[in-house]
């Protein structure tokens, strides 16, 4: 099928860009674009999009303002016809040539865009500044006026959450996960709804996360192998709380790992909100058929629409991030999102050591399996992943302390 973007908003209104099936092309304001938008707001190279037949695959190329797919910011998405994506000021329809174009078919809601709230009450936290943004919302840095504390608070995207009742079945969902306590998942203190805006206030973690320190090592030289340990151990735990409350995350990557900088100690975000989410416009979003996140940490099955999606893909994303970690890159890589879909299906990564040699054999073995492409080969629970962190920390005199 012949897809075409249409740009409704924006200096090129009304133009229209044909995508053939089977292309990838690259769209931006300069010379090495495809397609060329002629928006000063939107970077040379700003987002590739690949024709699927039945909808685009788009991926942000490293831009400065982001890629918006219906108003929440991601890396890359499935998109479907009917779908609007914005980059810089201008808004573009997935249309079918030939067919008409809607002016809108967006939720007409009057809302600032998120990072612009600061400054702003949601209950009793007053935002502060941005301090993350991710596929569903802004994450602020917030003053909670009636405990006297520093929290995160996650506003969602209204695009989530369209209608009041979804935003009620959202408030319910998180306020009967408040009672779900570990020590390496950020602890949730509140959540509610202000308009169109959904938000949950949780632990204010101080430190970086994992993205950061990956993103270091690549300059710095590598993480030692037994600090690597111990973020595996403080990951499993976490998702062994989600496992015991059947809850998948759905989205383990290095942005979503935080490292408090006092102990070092890792705690594992949005977790609650990956079952809060359910039965949401933001299901979308977190259904096994729409990519998001971090496409090289991805389980393969992550990448079919068809697959079921459980546990072992949560323990995909912490051996994927573990394997960063080791080595200053994720498991594969790929010059276009086609060929990173591509090898995160089909190819072995090389092992760490080949990398960094100092790397103890049992750990490393242990990270290929978590890696391992068909679900049935990986650790099978965070329980069993635990039972063999602690065996290969026997070995080597390492503290697992939570």
């Amino acid at each position: 099928m012949k897809l075409s973007l249409t740009v409704i908003a924006g200096p090129d209104q009304g133009q229209t860009y044909e995508l053939p099936a089977g292309k990838t092309l690259v769209l931006g304001r300069g010379d090495k674009a495809d397609i060329r938008v002629n928006d000063p707001a939107v970077s040379r190279t700003h987002f590739e999009a690949s024709n699927q037949g039945d909808g685009l695959l788009v991926a942000d190329r490293g831009s400065r303002s982001g890629l918006f797919v219906d108003g929440s910011k991601v890396e890359t998405a499935n998109v479907s016809v009917g779908a609007v994506i914005q980059v810089g000021d201008t808004r573009m329809r997935v249309s079918v040539v030939g067919e008409p174009t809607m002016a809108s078919s967006a939720p007409q809601v009057e809302e600032k865009p998120l990072p612009q709230m600061v400054g702003e009450k949601l209950g009793p936290y007053l935002l502060q500044n941005v301090i993350g943004q991710g596929a569903s919302g802004v994450v602020f840095k917030a003053t909670d006026e009636e405990n006297n504390r520093i929290a995160a608070v996650k506003v969602l995207s209204p695009t989530f959450t369209s209608s009041d009742e979804q935003r009620q079945r959202f408030v319910r969902a998180m306020k009967t996960m408040l009672p779900i306590r570990s020590p390496r998942i950020l602890r949730l203190y509140n959540a509610g709804k202000n308009g169109p805006y959904c938000w949950a206030a949780m632990e204010y973690v101080d430190g970086d996360n994992l993205a950061d320190l990956i993103q270091r090592i690549g300059i710095e030289g590598m993480l030692d192998w037994k600090e690597v340990w111990r973020v595996a151990v403080d990951v499993a735990h976490a998702l062994n709380t989600g496992y015991e409350n059947k809850i998948v995350h759905r989205n383990v990557t290095p942005k979503n790992i935080l490292r408090r900088s006092s102990d070092k100690a890792c705690l594992l975000g949005d977790f609650m909100l990956a079952k809060a989410l359910e039965g949401t416009l933001a299901q979308d979003v977190t259904s096994p058929g729409q990519i998001l996140g971090e496409l090289s940490y991805l389980a393969p099955e992550r990448t079919r629409g068809d697959a079921e999606i459980d546990t072992r893909s949560d323990l995909y994303g912490l051996g994927a991030t573990c394997y960063a970690l080791l080595t200053g890159r994720p498991p594969v890589s790929g010059t276009s999102m086609v060929d990173i879909i591509k090898n995160v299906r089909d190819e072995k990564p090389d092992p760490p050591k080949n990398y960094q040699l100092s790397v103890n054999d049992l750990f490393q073995d242990l990270i290929m399996t978590l890696i391992e492409k068909d679900p049935a080969d990986r650790v099978q629970t965070p329980a069993k992943l635990i039972s063999e962190l602690l065996r290969i920390g026997k070995f080597n005199n390492l503290d697992a302390k939570i």
